[in-house]
């Protein structure tokens, strides 16, 4: 059994990190998903798997990208029964892949920082900036808008 302190310290460690990502994982998925009642589903199932498994995903790699695929793996999950209400969102997720559309959605359509988004995601700021890219190159007119996709 684990010491107190080291308990409370777990306990207060998981509670900065979804204090500080529930807003940002509920935009994401408002963004991704129709129904209101299939957001709160998805970031409390993927809180609930971070929470869970909490001391493994500390030694791992990436926590931040670890919770980020739980996050995904979710959305894919509901997006099944329920498409995104938004068009555009569509055509990202069907015609880019996964990482480029996250990093559309997250610096174009929510207008995050690429290095908050990198952060999110649990990525390095050039992987997004490499999506961002590729989404540019793939859907010409997201740059014809005068879209923020290479800002930092």
């Amino acid at each position: 059994m684990r010491p107190q302190a080291a308990l409370a310290a777990t306990d207060l460690g998981f509670a900065a990190f979804a204090e500080r990502n529930h807003p940002r994982y509920t935009r994401y998925v408002q963004a991704r998903l129709a129904k209101d009642a299939h957001v709160a589903g998805a970031v409390g199932a993927t809180l609930a798997y971070a929470r869970e498994d909490w001391d493994w995903l500390l030694g791992q790699p990436s926590l931040a990208a670890d919770v980020w695929e739980e996050l995904r793996y979710q959305v894919r999950r509901l997006s099944d029964a329920v498409s995104s209400w938004d068009a555009d969102v569509s055509t990202w997720y069907g015609g880019l892949p996964e990482t480029s559309a996250d990093s559309v959605l997250l610096c174009h359509r929510l207008g995050l920082p690429v290095g908050e988004a990198a952060e999110l995601m649990g990525l390095e700021t050039p992987a997004v900036q490499a999506g961002l890219a590729v989404a540019c190159r793939a859907l010409p007119h997201l740059a014809e808008r005068g879209a923020p996709l290479t800002h930092s």
